[in-house]
C-alpha cells in the first residue's frame, strides 16, 4: 500500500529538495556564524586595551579614594584630639567622650558567621602630667576582642617618661610630646606585638586566629590659663584603619565580608618606611617582640629558612621577591600616585599616597602607600564579559540555526512525503497495472480504477490516457485472441488436409488401396457362388 516510500523517485525528490534547501541555509549560517566569531575576535582585541585602561583608571580613582578616606579619618581623630585637649581632664569627660566615639566593624568570625558591630576607636585616652606620670586614663576593655569591647576607667597608672612602662615597651611618645608647642600635634608610627603565623588571624585563610591589636598615639599639650599643665594622649585602635583594606579585592567592585589572600586579590598599607600596617595575613604586619624590639622582617638573606615569609613585610626590603616592591617605597617617598607591574606582568600593583600631613608625616610621602593588588588577568574582566556576551549571542544564532534546520528538514520530509504521495504513488500504480498487462493478467486489471488516480492535472490526465489505452488494448488483445483462435482452426483443417493428401498420394497407400480393392471384390465374388452343401 505504501510502496512509494520506498521508491528510488522519493528518494531522489528528498535530496533535490534538500539541496535547494538546507544546503543553502547551512552554508549562510556556517558564513554567518564565522562572520560573527571574526567579528567577536577583532572588536574584543580592539576593546581589551580599552577596557583594560579602564578598569585600571577605575582602580586607580579607586585606591586614591581609599587613601583619600584614610586621611579624613585621621584628620578626624585629629580634631578629636584638639577638642578633648580643651576640656578639663577629667575621669568621666574621657569615658563619655570614648565611649561615644565608636565606629562600625564587619568580619566573619570563626565559626562561619557573618557579623557587623561596632567598637570604640580608641584603645586609650590618657591625661598625662608634666613629669609623663599617667593621671587619668581610660582603656577600651574587651572581654572577646574585638567583638565585646567597652570603655572603662583603667587604674593602672604608668610613668611613660620611661619607654619601658609603656603598653608596647619602647614608645617614646612622651620625650616627642615634650617637644610640642601648644596646638602642634604629635603623631606616632603604629605599633603592635607581633603575632606568630600559628595563632595570626589570617581572613579567610585562618578565620580563628587573634586580630593584630595595635595602636597609632596622637598627643597633644593641655593647657591651662595659658599653661601648659599636660599632656592628651590617645591611642587610636589600628584595626579601625585596618578595616579601611579589610574589605577591599580591587577585582571586585563590592566590599567583601573577608579577603582570602591566597586569591591574590587583596589590599594593604605601608608606611613611609615600608613596612605593612595593614594586611589580610596579620602576621605580615609590622610588630614589636615582648621586649619592644621590632621583629625581623622579610629578608633576602633568610630565603631559605622556613619561616621568612611569615614575618613581617618590609617592601623596601623585599626586592629579591620582585623588583617593584622597592620601588613602591620609592615612589611614596615622592608622594606618587599611579601603577606598576610585577616583572613578570602578571600583578598590577595600583597605589596612591595617603594625603595626611600632620607631625611627622608632613612629607611628601605623607602617612604611607594605600595599595591594591590584583592578578593581571583580573583587569581583563570586562574584556572577558564583552567575549562572553558575544559567545552567548553566538550560542544563541547556532540554537536558532538548529532549530531552523530542523524545521526545515521535517519541513523538507512532510514536502517530499506529499509530492511522493501525489506523484510517486499514481505513478507506481500505473506501473503495477502496467506489469500486470505485460504479463497479460487481464482478470487483475481495473481499467474504471485507473481513471479516478489523481496526483495533479499532468497525473491524473496521463492515468485517464492510460486507462483509455488499457481499454483499447484490451479490445484489440480480445480481438486478436478471437482472430488468432479461428486462424488456428483454419491452419489445423489446412494442415489436416494437407496431411491426408500426403497420405493418399504416397505409393505406398495407392499399393494398400489397390490391394482394399481387390480384396474387397473377392469377397463380393465370394458371397455371389452358391452353396452347395445347402442344396
Amino acid at each position: 500500500m505504501f510502496r512509494w516510500l520506498t521508491s528510488g523517485l522519493l528518494l531522489r525528490i528528498l535530496v533535490a529538495l534538500l539541496i535547494v534547501s538546507v544546503v543553502p541555509i547551512s552554508l549562510i549560517i556556517n558564513v554567518t556564524q564565522k562572520s560573527y566569531r571574526d567579528t567577536q575576535t577583532e572588536v574584543v582585541t580592539q576593546s581589551q586595551e580599552a577596557l583594560d585602561g579602564k578598569a585600571l583608571e577605575g582602580l586607580k580613582a579607586r585606591t586614591t579614594l581609599l587613601a583619600n578616606s584614610v586621611a579624613d579619618f585621621l584628620n578626624q581623630r585629629e580634631d578629636d584630639l584638639r577638642f578633648l585637649a580643651t576640656q578639663t581632664p577629667d575621669v568621666q569627660t574621657y569615658l563619655d567622650f570614648g565611649s561615644a566615639q565608636r565606629a562600625k566593624l564587619w568580619t566573619i568570625k570563626s565559626d562561619g558567621q557573618e557579623t557587623r558591630f561596632e567598637m570604640p576607636i580608641y584603645q586609650e585616652i590618657v591625661f598625662v602630667d608634666m613629669d609623663g606620670r599617667e593621671q587619668i586614663k581610660v582603656s577600651n576593655e574587651c572581654a572577646e576582642y574585638p567583638f565585646t569591647c567597652k570603655m572603662a576607667e583603667d587604674s593602672r597608672n604608668q610613668n611613660i617618661s620611661r619607654p619601658v612602662n609603656t603598653l608596647y615597651k619602647s614608645e617614646t611618645y612622651f620625650a616627642e610630646s615634650e617637644k610640642l608647642q601648644a596646638g602642634e600635634v604629635y603623631i606616632g608610627t603604629p605599633i603592635g606585638f607581633r603575632l606568630p603565623p600559628e595563632v595570626a588571624y589570617a581572613s579567610a585563610q585562618y578565620r580563628p586566629g587573634q586580630r593584630y591589636r595595635g595602636v597609632l598615639r596622637m598627643t597633644t599639650p593641655v593647657m591651662q590659663d595659658g599653661k601648659r599643665i599636660g599632656t592628651l594622649v590617645m591611642a587610636i585602635e589600628m584595626l579601625h584603619l585596618m578595616e579601611f583594606t579589610a574589605h577591599v579585592a580591587p577585582s571586585n567592585p563590592a566590599p567583601q565580608a573577608e579577603i582570602d589572600a591566597r586569591e591574590a586579590d587583596f589590599s594593604y598599607m605601608i608606611n613611609p618606611e615600608g613596612w605593612a600596617i595593614s594586611q589580610p595575613r596579620h602576621f605580615n604586619i609590622y610588630g614589636v617582640d615582648e621586649n619592644g624590639q621590632p621583629v625581623k622582617g622579610i629578608s633576602e638573606s633568610d630565603q631559605s629558612q622556613v619561616d621568612n615569609l611569615y614575618r613581617p613585610g618590609n617592601l623596601s626590603q623585599m626586592g629579591f621577591i620582585d623588583p617593584s616592591f622597592p620601588k613602591l617605597v620609592l615612589l611614596n617617598q615622592n608622594g606618587s600616585n599611579g601603577m606598576l607591574w610585577t616583572k613578570d606582568n602578571k600583578r598590577a600593583l595600583i597605589y596612591a599616597t595617603i594625603p595626611y600631613s600632620s607631625g611627622q608625616y608632613n612629607t611628601p610621602a605623607g602617612f604611607g602607600l594605600m595599595i591594591l593588588s590584583t592578578d593581571g588577568g583580573r583587569l581583563h574582566k570586562d574584556a572577558e564579559v564583552l567575549s562572553k556576551q558575544f559567545d552567548n549571542k553566538l550560542k544563541d544564532i547556532s540554537q536558532f540555526s538548529f532549530r531552523l534546520i530542523s524545521i526545515t528538514l521535517l519541513g523538507v520530509l512532510i514536502l517530499a512525503v506529499l509530492l511522493a504521495r501525489t506523484i510517486v504513488a499514481p505513478i507506481l500504480s500505473l506501473t503495477g497495472v502496467a506489469k500486470l498487462i505485460e504479463s497479460a493478467q487481464w482478470d487483475k486489471v481495473n481499467a474504471a480504477s485507473l481513471e479516478k488516480i489523481g496526483g495533479g492535472a499532468e497525473v491524473g490526465q496521463l492515468a485517464r490516457v492510460f486507462a483509455s489505452m488499457t481499454k483499447q488494448v484490451y479490445v484489440r488483445e480480445t480481438d486478436l485472441r478471437k482472430q488468432v483462435e479461428g486462424l488456428k482452426i483454419v491452419i489445423d483443417e489446412t494442415k489436416r488436409k494437407k496431411a491426408v493428401e500426403e497420405i493418399t498420394d504416397s505409393e505406398f497407400f495407392q499399393n494398400l488401396t489397390e490391394r482394399a480393392s481387390k480384396i474387397r471384390q473377392r469377397q463380393r465374388a465370394s458371397s455371389q457362388k452358391p452353396d452347395t452343401n445347402k442344396s
